[in-house]
């Protein structure tokens, strides 16, 4: 039988599903050749035991595959918690193999990993990791470990951390380390580490603990952050809401911010006007999002469509308003001169992307 060229064999996977890259591959030794490309772009590995046979894999044959590696996905799936596939009771031995495969991906750019124990952040730590990321979501300490990783990563444009551990301090990262990060969500103190950063986009989460620490942050945010267009705040404190405003719309990106986010709605009526003063001085606002689950009269559909009225005659640019009453998010959009309402139950602040946009 005639060879065919490794070109049509490359053809042929690059019209297949990813569903059908592995069948493919197995196939004959040129599909698999054409398919490991493709089929180890992105991996996603949901489990203890996927993750130790698939660092496995990477490293066999001089570790061929790592080059074809873009994407790199580890968490535990709750619905695969075995006790033997459970990655909070794996042995030293699991872990080490994961910061092997590290070694091995050189052209890495997204990379998200989620130790359920928030302990393993050495593995990042290695004088052979050589990747470049453009995007990582790390659920693991804020240490020194994290950090001396961060300053190697010079291309990095969105970032996502956990907080330290309770028993020890936020580790401080060295001003200017990440020159072209736009994108960062985690806890608040972090933030303060990033001053350096042209960042655009925050999304930073107080914690019982850092609470008084929010207008602290936010005023240093306000003197040197001119790149700054969205800004989400969760667990920002009632008691806290209208300094925090008045910081915000004296600070140095007021008329650029795009996003402001997630404000609790005073309960008094008469202290709206302070919210309304501040968002007179954001021209270019479009999107706000309000918690009033303080309130004893939680607002229903009719008083939450008089209230984005209201402040649209502060801040005529709105497109979207937010209420949240608990883990209930209730999204206004405007589409063509009408408001729409959307009622979303069992939703998560932390979790909600409108600020990214």
């Amino acid at each position: 039988m005639v060879q065919l060229p490794p070109e049509v064999f490359s053809a042929i996977v690059s019209y297949a599903a990813p569903r059908d890259l592995l069948a493919l591959s197995c196939t004959s030794k040129a599909f698999q050749r054409a398919a490991e490309p493709k089929l180890y772009e992105v991996v996603i590995l949901r489990d203890a035991k996927s993750t130790f046979l698939a660092c496995h894999a990477v490293m066999v044959r001089e570790a061929y595959r790592g080059a074809y590696v873009k994407r790199l996905v580890i968490y535990q799936d709750p619905r695969r918690v075995t006790p033997r596939n459970d990655m909070r009771n794996v042995p030293p031995q699991f872990w080490l193999a994961v910061q092997h495969a590290l070694t091995k991906l050189p052209n890495l750019e997204s990379l998200a990993i989620h130790d359920p124990s928030c302990e393993q952040s050495w593995i990042l730590n290695h004088d052979d990791i050589k990747f470049q990321l453009r995007e990582a979501t790390l659920r693991l300490p804020w240490d020194g470990h994290m950090v001396a990783f961060l300053q190697t990563q010079h291309k990095l444009q969105l970032l996502t951390t956990s907080d330290s551990r309770e028993e020890l301090p936020l580790f401080p990262l060295p001003p200017n380390c990440l020159p072209v990060l736009e994108l960062y969500s985690g806890p608040l103190l972090a933030v303060a580490e990033l001053l350096g950063s042209p960042l655009k986009r925050i999304q930073m989460a107080a914690e019982d603990d850092t609470v008084p620490y929010i207008p602290t942050v936010v005023a240093d945010l306000g003197k040197i952050m001119k790149t700054l267009r969205n800004l989400c705040i969760v667990g920002l404190p009632e008691e806290l809401v209208l300094e925090t405003a008045h910081l915000i719309s004296n600070s140095v990106y007021a008329s650029n911010l795009r996003y402001l986010g997630i404000l609790p709605l005073p309960s008094k009526h008469r202290e709206w006007n302070a919210i309304h003063r501040c968002l007179m001085k954001m021209p270019a606002l479009t999107a706000i999002e309000l918690d009033v689950s303080h309130w004893e009269l939680r607002p229903n559909e009719h008083f939450q469509r008089a209230i984005l009225h209201e402040l649209c005659v502060f801040c005529p640019t709105l497109v979207h308003v937010v209420f949240w009453i608990s883990q209930h998010r209730c999204h206004w959009h405007l589409r063509d001169g009408q408001w729409l309402f959307v009622h979303q139950p069992g939703r998560f602040q932390m979790h909600e992307s409108l600020w990214r946009s």
